[in-house]
C-alpha cells in the first residue's frame, strides 16, 4: 500500500495533478482517498494556522489519518505544500510504517506560479496583505530526495501523471487491477502467477 504526497509550492499544479492521478487509478479500480490539503484545513484542521509549528502539527495530522487508510489497504493521495524539510521527513516517517511513502514534488518557479495564480495571493503577499504567505514572505525548502518530480513548467497534466503512474510501476507499487464479468478482482501479478502454474501443469503451452 502505499501514499503519494504531492508537494509544491502554492499554484504549482500540486491538486490539478493529485486529481488526474486519482482519476487514472480509479478508473483502474483503487480505491483511493484524495486528502486534498485545502479541504483538510477546513474540515479537519480549522483551529489551525500557517505559522512554522501549526504547518508543522497540519502535516503531521494529515500524515496520520493517510497512515490509518493504508493500514486498511487504502491507498492515499495527499496535496500539500508541505515547505519544510522536517516535516516532509515527519510524514515519510509517519506513514512509512504501514505503507510506502512517496513524496512527489511538483516543481515550478515563483513566478511561473504567481503568473498562474488565480486568486492573487501571490500579489497580495507581495503588497504585506497576507502574512506568511509560502515563497514570499515565508520560507519554502524544496526536498532533497523526492521519489518523483514533475516540472509542471516543462510538462503538461497529462505528461505528469503519466510520470507518476510510470514511476509507482518501476518501483512494484501499481498492479492493474483485472475484472471479468462476474466482477472478480484480480491484478496482474496474481494472474501471471495462476498462469505459470497453469503451464507447469500442463494445461498452457509455454
Amino acid at each position: 500500500m502505499f501514499t503519494l504526497w504531492f508537494m509544491g509550492r502554492p499554484s504549482a499544479g500540486k491538486s490539478t495533478l493529485a486529481s488526474r492521478v486519482e482519476d487514472r487509478l480509479v478508473a483502474m479500480d483503487y480505491p483511493i482517498e484524495n486528502l486534498d490539503g485545502d479541504d483538510i484545513r477546513k474540515h479537519l484542521h480549522p483551529d489551525l494556522g500557517f505559522s512554522r509549528e501549526d504547518r508543522r502539527t497540519n502535516n503531521r495530522r494529515t500524515a496520520y489519518v493517510a497512515k490509518l487508510l493504508n493500514r486498511n489497504e487504502i491507498p492515499v493521495i495527499v496535496g500539500m505544500i508541505t515547505p519544510f524539510r522536517d516535516s516532509q521527513e515527519q510524514a515519510r516517517d509517519i506513514i512509512e510504517d504501514e505503507g510506502d511513502f512517496i513524496l512527489v514534488y511538483v516543481k515550478c518557479s515563483v513566478k511561473s506560479a504567481e503568473n498562474r495564480d488565480p486568486k492573487g495571493l501571490y500579489e497580495k503577499a507581495r503588497d504585506g496583505n497576507i502574512e506568511k504567505f509560502t515563497g514570499i514572505n515565508h520560507p519554502f525548502q524544496e526536498p532533497l530526495n523526492p521519489e518523483i518530480i514533475v516540472d509542471t513548467e516543462e510538462q503538461s497534466v497529462e505528461e505528469g501523471g503519466d510520470h507518476v503512474l510510470s514511476q509507482l510501476e518501476t518501483r512494484g507499487l501499481l498492479e492493474e487491477q483485472l475484472n471479468d464479468d462476474y466482477n472478480i478482482s484480480i491484478t496482474s501479478s496474481e494472474e501471471q502467477k495462476i498462469t505459470d502454474r497453469l503451464k507447469n501443469l500442463g494445461y498452457l503451452d509455454g
